[in-house]
């Protein structure tokens, strides 16, 4: 499986100087089918990345293959450069996930970077679907996330924050920027989504998430044929724990999914039910319960 990405371009590049004892990290991981089974090919894992060994939870669904991928230093901090990279062969199928929340520590305004490459080939399914960004007071983080899809493919994207204040002082985090691009096989662009937000934004009475705790985006990209339908996705959400809002993707390319929660609890229940819709629609059975 090979690929040939461009360069990320040069409004993503951070001209500061790294810092001391500042880290790069590195998680790349192929899937490729084998008869009825998805099985581990090429990886490699760097600090602070760790990966335990794949676990096929689904004995109706052979095919799909689960792996966690977990963090041993406590969170992101200032200057990290994180990177992660998934080629998900020809009918195969993964579920990425982590094993917990991710805690975003005071940068002291050198923001964390995360960055992400996907490649699906004909027929793969990646669901990757990492628990919420816990963002500290100072926190300042970058997610950037490069996809490509061949023909038949299914990719579910999650991209969860949550504030947290453990001193109750209303210091705000600093600020979040979130980008996506989704391709198709030939590079055409399906889907760019982009969010750039001060936490004094969500401050205050004027605030427009009020005093919902979580923030989750979901992106849904794929063969129409092996997508839940916008009925099946309005199911999703309780008034009283979550509120949900379900758009359809340009280009025809699936559809995206806003939501408020509560806490944490009604977060995690919402992004279940939603990874539930998507198996269901790609494989025709019900996924087992991801135990965290």
């Amino acid at each position: 499986m090979t690929s040939h990405w461009p360069q990320l371009r040069p409004e993503h590049a951070t001209p500061h100087p790294r810092q001391a004892g500042a880290r790069n990290g590195r998680f790349e991981l192929s899937l490729s089918r084998h008869g009825a089974r998805t099985h581990i090919g090429r990886q490699y894992v760097s600090y602070p990345f760790h990966m335990t060994r794949p676990f096929a939870l689904d004995v109706a669904i052979p095919s799909l293959l689960t792996v966690y991928q977990q963090s041993s230093s406590g969170g992101l901090y200032r200057d990290d450069r994180l990177s992660s990279r998934f080629d998900v062969g020809t009918g195969a199928a993964g579920h990425v996930t982590t094993q917990a929340a991710t805690v975003v520590h005071d940068c002291y305004g050198q923001p964390a970077h995360q960055t992400t490459e996907i490649v699906l080939q004909e027929g793969a399914f990646l669901a990757l679907t990492p628990d919420p960004l816990v963002l500290f007071p100072g926190a300042a983080c970058s997610n950037i996330t490069q996809a490509r899809l061949a023909p038949g493919a299914v990719l579910l994207l999650s991209d969860a924050f949550a504030l947290h204040d453990p001193q109750a002082r209303n210091r705000p985090f600093e600020k979040l920027q979130a980008k996506a691009e989704i391709r198709d096989a030939d590079g055409r662009l399906l889907v760019r989504d982009n969010l750039d937000i001060a936490g004094a934004d969500l401050a205050g009475p004027a605030s427009p998430v009020g005093e919902w705790k979580v923030v989750s985006s979901f992106m849904l990209v794929g063969a129409p044929d092996r997508l839940p339908t916008v009925d099946e996705l309005a199911g999703l959400g309780r008034a009283e724990r979550q509120v949900a809002g379900i758009t359809a993707l340009p280009n025809g390319a699936g559809w995206g999914v806003r939501c408020l929660a509560a806490d944490a609890i009604a977060a995690r229940t919402i992004a279940e039910d939603l990874f539930a819709l998507a198996v269901v629609a790609a494989f025709g059975q019900q996924p087992a319960r991801r135990r965290k």
